[in-house]
């Protein structure tokens, strides 16, 4: 494990936390990994960050990738599946219906909507 990461969490320093998350967003399927890619347990690891950040890490997990997936729409022609994968989900139909769940459109009608310039 890289030494800053350890050092991160040692001062509860999340947004190094999120920095590493990003980083490896496509392979970062859960807490539970993350949590012994960072050695430490994936309990502590969701008390933590949920106190130092306010929202369950899961859920910041999902956010990230739905935030990288609106780029990825907004900003190709890339074939929705194609972006689910790229951002780390494990198959289209889970990533389609999670970002239809934290943005209320479908990949698709996110993508019109981008290009038309409505807002976001």
């Amino acid at each position: 494990m890289r030494s800053w990461i350890r050092e991160a969490w040692a001062g509860m320093d999340t947004e190094k936390v999120k920095d590493y998350i990003g980083l490896n967003l496509r392979s970062v399927c859960g807490v539970a990994p993350l949590a012994a890619d960072l050695q430490i347990s994936p309990d502590k690891l969701r008390k933590e960050f949920r106190r130092k950040e306010g929202l369950p890490l899961s859920r910041f997990i999902l956010i990230t990738k739905v935030e990288n997936a609106k780029k990825l729409l907004a900003d190709t022609d890339r074939y929705c599946f194609e972006i689910c994968f790229d951002v780390g989900f494990s198959r289209e139909d889970v990533g389609a219906r999670i970002f239809k769940r934290v943005t209320g459109m479908t990949m698709l009608q996110y993508r019109e909507s981008a290009r038309d310039g409505r807002p976001r």
